[in-house]
């Protein structure tokens, strides 16, 4: 998640997309150190929302949501 205002973006959240090849192979899951609480499989627009949720719990405040094309998919 990145919040721009004029010209200056600041990244604020950033979670890993783990395809289903992933998250249905646990050992693989173990190898690479993913926590626990992220080995869940999640599409990316459900990602987005639970981070714009963590960052409004955190009261920042944002004036609108992009996306690109691929979240309208979902």
């Amino acid at each position: 998640l990145t919040l721009a205002r004029g010209e200056v973006p600041v990244m604020v959240a950033l979670r890993l997309f783990l395809p289903d090849s992933w998250t249905s192979d646990v050992s693989r899951l173990k190898r690479a150190r993913v926590p626990v609480e992220h080995r869940t499989p999640r599409s990316k627009p459900e990602i987005a929302l639970a981070e714009i949720d963590r960052t409004m719990a955190a009261n920042v405040r944002f004036g609108c949501v992009l996306a690109d094309a691929g979240y309208g998919l979902s």
